[in-house]
């Protein structure tokens, strides 16, 4: 089968590889998918996950380590029954990061890490809902606890993070004020439902608005440093930014009396599947802002360098697969 891979975990985006890869197979309790889409995450030849660190278990990452981890596709032959799917159901899910990925023409996933895909979601569309939509999902609910009423800033408002966060959040009846690069951009926050989007290119978020109940930071650095001292007591700090080792201060938090919190989305099927009916029914619009062929993969990686981006990029392995945008 036809995959791309990370073949030098020290070699980052240029170690990127398309060629013949030997297909899954399929063990206990779990199932083959036949891909049809996959999201790409351009930070992930840099995951401690690529090869760079043993496995949980102590043993070395075989490699080469196949990327793009969220995923569209249809239940292949062999183990759907005992998994509860049947063949040819179509699925989006997220592999575990320790495992290889779904950037190939099929991949091994397990029933826990999917859920059931209706037919009036596209796959391109899909396959962003997985680490993008869920990472928002968890971080505006499970860490930040947002409720009605309540005000929330997004660092990123128009990455392939953020503007599932600005729909979510707007759902859920926060007030969204969001940071952004450029007038395209900061546009865009205002069309997903943004009260106010500020350029951080030529604004600083202090000087034009109030302070907030919760921060959610999907680009760390000044942006992450400068929301501590803008946040209301008993507000609620969020990032994925970094690594485990930048979460931010439990004292300093304390001192400030509020939470601060980082994490990384974990796959959870019921969550997703609230996302997918979202979707589904016209409450959350998927920004895709490139699609690529899945022989182009290291195409993609290096442009993504070179250019702005406006929400997901996507590989398409299967033919036939389109979004609603092309």
């Amino acid at each position: 089968m036809k995959a791309a891979w990370i073949s030098d975990p020290v070699g980052g985006d240029l170690s990127i590889t398309v060629g013949d890869a030997i297909p899954p197979a399929l063990r206990d309790g779990g199932i083959l998918v036949d891909v049809d889409a996959v999201g790409l995450t351009f930070a992930e030849p840099t995951w401690a996950t690529n090869g760079t660190l043993p496995l949980p278990d102590g043993s070395s990452r075989p490699m080469p380590v196949i990327i793009g981890h969220e995923f569209a596709g249809r239940v292949a032959t062999g183990g759907a029954a005992a998994s509860g799917f049947a063949e040819g159901d179509r699925i989006v899910g997220l592999i575990d990061f320790w495992r290889n990925g779904a950037a190939a023409e099929q991949a091994f996933a397990l029933p826990g890490e999917v859920t059931r895909l209706p037919d009036n979601v596209s796959a391109v569309d899909a396959c962003t809902l997985p680490i993008g939509a869920l990472t928002a999902w968890q971080a505006v609910f499970d860490f930040a606890k947002l409720v009605k009423d309540e005000t929330v800033l997004i660092h990123g408002g128009a990455g392939a993070v953020g503007t599932f966060a600005i729909q979510i959040a707007k759902g859920a009846g926060a007030r969204v004020v969001t940071t952004a690069r450029g007038e395209e951009a900061t546009a865009l926050c205002r069309k997903l439902g943004a009260e106010r989007a500020i350029d951080t290119e030529s604004e600083r978020f202090e000087d034009v608005a109030g302070p907030v109940d919760v921060v959610f930071d999907t680009v760390g650095g000044d942006l992450l440093e400068r929301s501590w001292a803008f946040m209301r007591p008993g507000g609620r700090l969020v990032t994925i930014s970094g690594e485990a080792g930048d979460a931010p201060s439990p004292e300093r938090a304390a001192e400030r009396g509020i939470e601060a919190h980082w994490f990384i989305v974990r796959p959870d099927p019921e969550q997703l599947g609230h996302i997918v009916a979202m979707v589904a029914d016209g409450r959350i619009a998927v920004q895709i802002d490139r699609s690529y062929r899945l022989s182009e993969a290291r195409k993609a990686f290096v442009e993504a360098s070179q250019r702005a981006r406006r929400g997901k990029t996507v590989l398409v392995v299967r033919k036939g697969q389109a979004s609603r945008d092309d």
